[in-house]
């Protein structure tokens, strides 16, 4: 696939079909992850994915606890729409309209909700975690790596979505991969073959370059 059209075709897809992702498959994406630039060559990621029995068990207790009501505690604090700019509050509000009439016009409401409590049925769960000391720069580090994960599961006809919801519960998934207090997980990102459902249908906006590209010569 030519690069432009990796980076045009990776959304954030939030239901997957039942298709498994071959072992092979995920380590060849992690393989392309890990050239991302790194501070000092730093490298801090760990990356841990669940498939297979271990995905089916930590799906169960998600949504157990999801529609138990019991309130997320991740690892990186979550930024309130007060701590961003006014910018950037802006495009949340853009986006919440967008999605909601969305949903609306395809009386997709209630998938929405259930996408989430399902871990949006994903293949693998990647978990990306970062040991303690947790510094900014560690942080940049892990976004571009991120980054370049989803864009090689696009190159490999695999969609993603990075999400709140896959760490909402950290402590569960430290038991899970016995993992001690040290091990942070900061992100995480389903993947999976993308379902032909409607809430799959949605596009974000971008705003224009004007609006936060300054070039000078």
């Amino acid at each position: 696939m030519e690069f432009k059209d990796v980076i045009q075709n990776r959304h954030s897809y939030r239901s997957f079909t039942d298709r498994p992702i071959g072992l092979a498959t995920l380590e060849a994406i992690v393989s392309d992850a890990k050239q991302a630039p790194s501070w000092a060559n730093a490298q801090p990621w760990q990356i841990v994915i669940a498939t297979g029995e271990v995905l089916a068990q930590i799906k169960d207790g998600h949504r157990l606890r999801s529609r138990r009501g019991v309130a997320g505690n991740a690892d990186l604090t979550v930024a309130h729409r007060t701590e961003w700019t006014a910018a950037s509050r802006n495009n949340i509000a853009t986006w919440n309209g967008d999605l909601s009439q969305h949903l609306l016009a395809n009386d997709a409401q209630s998938s929405y909700g259930q996408t989430q409590d399902n871990l949006f049925n994903a293949a693998a769960l990647v978990y990306l975690v970062l040991r303690e000391p947790v510094n900014e720069w560690a942080i940049f580090d892990l976004g571009a790596f991120s980054q370049t994960l989803m864009l090689s599961a696009t190159n490999h006809g695999i969609q993603s979505i990075p999400a709140y919801e896959v760490v909402r519960y950290p402590d569960a998934l430290r038991e899970t991969f016995a993992l001690d207090e040290t091990h942070r997980f900061i992100m995480g990102i389903a993947l999976g073959y993308r379902n032909q459902t409607a809430i799959n249908d949605f596009r974000s906006q971008r705003v224009a370059n004007q609006n936060f590209l300054t070039i000078k010569d």
